[in-house]
């Protein structure tokens, strides 16, 4: 409940700001960007990878396993 009133609160600040206080703008403009950032790390921390995964099971990875295209698909369906 608290973070939809906080979350209420910004967007009507947010939408009192004049276009004209570029200043203004321009600082909530980053401030957005760093929390989408911070948000975008928090993500890709929370998620296991393949080797994790198969330490769990005991099942040891293929030496020919491509991390790199199994990352990249990984991260296309979650976050597509």
């Amino acid at each position: 409940m608290e973070t939809i009133e906080l979350k209420r609160s910004l967007l009507s600040t947010i939408a009192e700001i004049d276009d004209n206080n570029s200043v203004l703008l321009e600082k909530l403009t980053k401030a957005v960007r760093k929390i989408m950032r911070q948000n975008e790390t928090a993500r890709t921390k929370e998620t296991t990878t393949p080797f994790v995964d198969s330490m769990k099971t005991g099942i040891k990875l293929p030496d020919n396993l491509d991390m790199k295209a199994i990352r990249d698909e990984h991260f296309k369906e979650k976050y597509s």
